[in-house]
């Protein structure tokens, strides 16, 4: 069987949530430790990609898991992941502090997905509401924009994580590409075969404290 790593990253500086989120609690443990648990379930290892004050936090030098340095962008945080990685590490989970709800099942999801072929894989969440795009609203404070162009929620997706890809792919887009909003948009731009697994409605994505809180109370259903 091939071996699968993943790379946690948590290397941010969490403007968005006034703070390191990834350190932040939830169910007595932070939202890092969860999901670094939850990785090492379904992988063979874990890397544990930090701020650079963190980096030698002695909490991640444990068995299976080795610790790296965040860069300045999510693709540097990356990048810095994947030189961490084991040789023999033939497929790679990218995913985050921030998704801790995401279950084993996610991950083996993803997983399956590469090992039946696929550069890439993600799970995708089906929108039910249409998409509008915020144009600048000037000064206005109490505007979040103003409405722009419309796109239509039918095939459409919200990209979660845990992504899963053939870590060759995935060290091939980050040679060729310099960055880009997540993984599976590089190693697409690269000509690689990304497929999409069904997501999970609670995955929720946490980047302010009351998405916290929504993360708190859907904990008890996954």
């Amino acid at each position: 069987m091939e071996s699968v790593w993943a790379i946690v990253l948590a290397g941010g500086g969490g403007n968005r949530f006034g703070g390191l989120k990834q350190f932040a609690e939830l169910g007595g443990q932070t939202l890092l430790d969860r999901v670094v648990q939850l990785a090492g379930k379904s992988c063979d290892g874990v890397v544990v990609v930090l701020p650079a004050a963190q980096a030698q936090d002695e909490r991640y030098d444990q068995p299976g898991q080795i610790r790296a340095t965040g860069g300045a962008t999510r693709a540097e945080s990356v990048r810095s992941g994947l030189a961490a990685l084991p040789p023999e590490a033939a497929i790679v989970v990218i995913t985050d502090a921030a998704h801790p709800l995401a279950t084993v099942v996610l991950y083996e999801r993803v997983i399956a997905a590469v090992r039946a072929g696929a550069d890439g894989a993600l799970p995708g969440l089906p929108l039910a509401d249409a998409i509008k795009r915020l144009e600048p609203a000037g000064s206005d404070a109490t505007l979040l924009g103003l409405a722009g162009a419309t796109t239509a929620a039918g095939g459409n997706v919200s990209a979660q994580m845990p992504m899963a890809f053939r870590t060759a792919a995935l060290r091939d887009a980050h040679a060729r590409i310099g960055d880009a909003v997540e993984d599976s948009a590089m190693v697409s731009a690269a000509g690689g075969r990304v497929v999409v697994v069904p997501g999970e409605p609670t995955n929720v994505h946490v980047t302010t404290p009351a998405e916290l809180a929504i993360a708190a109370a859907l904990l008890p259903l996954v």
